[in-house]
């Protein structure tokens, strides 16, 4: 049976067509090209050259209410309503971005998971997944009755930040003066490694200059020592805030790492200070050592989320 999934981000949609929880075809497009869903999906439609599946989920960043998503930082509304009448749908499911890669994690490969830390494994206890890239997704996964798992989405990636060392108060500072509210999306995403850069070339009195994350993460490997202060510091932040969501929810089933940026600073992560960040809870340190962690290196985790979670739910026909 074949199935349109799609993936949209801050930056670019990635769509595909599977068959079960196979991968077809898929494009990637920057969203930038687009002014709605529905225009990415009339253009999609042209590269398959026929009609789109009469099944289609789709996984958006953003805030979903009333069967519509609300884009964070896309200004799309995305609406399962007119997506069934525009394409005459006979399935269609909206998911968060961050729900369908809690999805994924069902349906991803083992050998797509990196271990960074050794932990008690329980198969169904609970799991949760965060990761950083146009924005700081967060999401939780339930085992509940007859086998089936549920997924809460949360917009944990917005709760306020909180410096623990005197770096971080001035760069909570720093931030309040570009954004007012600091919350942990301003740090661990893209933007945020930028601002991260430019926070640590004001302190030596040098101008930032640069203008892509690619770019810090690019410089960090060539040794340039801005990117390398940047990057460390985004590594330590990012192990705090895995830490405390950690035990907001107490994950024995795992805690799964993923986002577009986190593949490219593996080689970072592995030598920073994440780890030890994450156990810094004082007298929780004992409970979050019980808790294995994995990066999850598969670039399409919501494609194959968002198709598990329509192939398995009874509540995605079109009426």
């Amino acid at each position: 049976m074949k199935i349109l999934s799609a993936d949209i981000g801050g930056t670019n949609a990635r769509v595909a067509i599977l068959e079960d929880l196979e991968i077809k075809f898929l494009k990637i497009y920057p969203t930038s090209q687009f002014t709605s869903c529905t225009e990415l999906l009339q253009v999609f439609s042209k590269e398959i050259k026929g009609a789109l599946p009469k099944q289609i989920v789709i996984c958006a960043a953003g805030v979903l209410e009333d069967e519509k998503i609300f884009g964070t930082n896309l200004p799309w509304v995305v609406s399962k309503k007119d997506l069934i009448e525009r394409f005459k749908l006979s399935k269609c499911a909206l998911l968060n971005d961050f729900e369908a890669s809690a999805y994924g994690l069902l349906a991803v490969d083992e050998k797509r998971l990196v271990t960074l830390k050794d932990g008690k494994h329980s198969l169904k206890g609970v799991k949760i997944v965060l990761g950083a890239g146009t924005g700081l997704g967060q999401a939780i996964l339930v085992f509940c009755s007859k086998g089936k798992w549920k997924v809460i989405r949360t917009e944990g990636g917005h709760t306020s930040f909180s410096p623990e060392d005197e770096v971080q108060i001035e760069l909570l500072r720093f931030l309040r003066e570009k954004y007012g509210h600091v919350s942990h999306e301003r740090i661990l995403s893209g933007k945020g490694l930028l601002d991260l850069y430019e926070f640590f070339s004001k302190k030596e009195g040098k101008a930032s200059f640069k203008k892509v994350p690619s770019e810090v993460t690019q410089g960090a490997k060539e040794g340039d020592e801005i990117s390398k202060r940047a990057l460390l510091l985004f590594c330590k932040i990012y192990g705090q805030e895995t830490g405390n969501f950690a035990l907001k929810t107490l994950p024995q089933g795992g805690i799964y790492i993923s986002g577009g940026i986190i593949r490219h600073i593996l080689f970072f992560l592995k030598e920073s200070d994440f780890i030890e960040a994450y156990l810094k809870k004082g007298r929780m340190e004992k409970v979050l050592r019980d808790y294995p962690i994995f990066v999850v290196d598969e670039p399409y985790l919501g494609i194959l989320g968002g198709a598990y979670y329509l192939l398995n739910s009874s509540m995605t026909k079109a009426s």
